[in-house]
């Protein structure tokens, strides 16, 4: 009978066991009251019994990796005398809050029970906001090389199930997206990075540095993941240089997970770490910090320079006759940094250093010929 459970259905019935408990439970109680588990234990003999344990920690570890966040903690039985291992999945961790729609207009959707809400959490979110973020998770979902689509489903679903009718109806047209060519292969190494972020092990891999052209292989210990225009970055404590360290995933290859100790976490993220300041950030200014960022300063004409300043692009060093300004840039990127001053029509020009402008005339050069234009009045940028 037991042959015939899904490895699914095994991980669900051991899950629905764990967090229908109020207080860890031994490994006996689990091999007797997950089916998966039960007969093979009750009548096998000793091998029997140590390959239905094995069975027990390769699902566990399993899960774990997933995010179901498993337990283990020491339990004293005997009046204290002795000290075993026990397993929890407490429902605080495991269920996610509950999502209350907050409105001026329409009615409240269905919120949790007082009981609920106590034991779960809630979350307030507005009735725009909610649209907004089912429809980019929708588009996230549509990209075929989007590493998290698994994910970005599953949050549709929390959406969809708290907040329905009120989000998922409508909305702009669907956009479609060419995937670059290397998109399968950084599709693969996020997946890693992703694994060993949510285990906490370090990871290694070689990274290539783009203006030296060197490359050196690193033992990184993950603290965080951005995604930034199109670009994946990793965020972590690097051995190497025994500081925090910004890496391009486009340019490491071959990450490797440490498996030592599988259940056990390499580090901890310090308490004062975030992602804002790294996700803040432009493009430009994500690369590596091993690598000395470029100054650049930038004419801006008037009144395009007013936008610079109002949205803090930049830091003002000279303000001119005609109203314009120059602002410098610290640039670790550069093709980013290319791109956006020729986003800006004209209205920026790169007058330092001679060979950044020149590659901005190059970019220039290249994107006319793709359109088949000339450039009016000669190729000057």
């Amino acid at each position: 009978m037991t042959d015939s459970i899904s490895k699914t259905q095994r991980w669900l019935d051991l899950i629905a066991f764990l967090v229908g408990r109020r207080v860890p439970v031994e490994v006996e109680q689990i091999m007797e009251a997950v089916p998966a588990y039960a007969v093979r234990y009750a009548d096998g003999d000793d091998t029997a019994r140590q390959t239905v344990r094995r069975m027990f920690e390769r699902d566990k570890d399993e899960l774990r990796r997933l995010g179901i966040p498993i337990e283990t903690v020491d339990l004293r039985i005997n009046y204290g005398t002795e000290e075993i291992k026990a397993y929890r999945l407490a429902s605080r961790d495991f269920y996610l809050p509950y999502l209350r729609l907050i409105s001026d207009t329409a009615g409240p959707a269905p919120g949790p029970t007082p009981r609920q809400e106590s034991k779960y959490g809630s979350v307030e979110i507005a009735v725009e906001d909610a649209g907004v973020a089912y429809d980019s998770l929708e588009r996230l979902a549509d990209m075929p090389a989007f590493p998290l689509r698994r994910e970005a489903r599953s949050a549709m679903r929390k959406l969809s199930f708290d907040l329905s009718p009120h989000v998922g109806h409508g909305g702009p047209p669907p956009v479609l997206f060419a995937d670059r060519p290397e998109a399968r292969d950084i599709r693969g190494r996020v997946r890693a990075l992703s694994d060993a972020l949510l285990a906490r092990k370090r990871v290694r891999f070689t990274y290539h540095g783009i203006r030296r052209g060197e490359s050196t292989e690193r033992d990184v210990a993950p603290y965080g993941m951005v995604y930034q225009r199109g670009t994946w970055y990793l965020v972590g404590q690097d051995a190497l240089r025994d500081d925090l360290r910004v890496f391009r995933v486009g340019r490491l290859e071959d990450p490797t997970i440490n498996r030592k100790s599988p259940a056990t976490p390499d580090y901890e993220i310090p308490d004062g770490f975030s992602l804002d300041r790294f996700r803040d950030r432009d493009a430009w200014e994500l690369g590596s910090e091993d690598e000395p960022a470029i100054e650049a300063r930038v004419g801006f004409a008037f009144p395009a320079c007013l936008w610079a300043e109002r949205n803090g692009y930049g830091a003002l060093v000279e303000e001119r006759p005609d109203g314009s300004q120059v602002r410098t840039f610290a640039v670790r990127q550069v093709n980013p940094f290319l791109r956006w001053i020729l986003s800006l029509e004209g209205n920026a020009r790169i007058e330092d250093p001679p060979e950044l402008a020149e590659e901005l005339g190059s970019l220039v050069r290249e994107v006319l010929a793709v359109y088949g234009a000339a450039p009016a009045g000669g190729t000057d940028v």
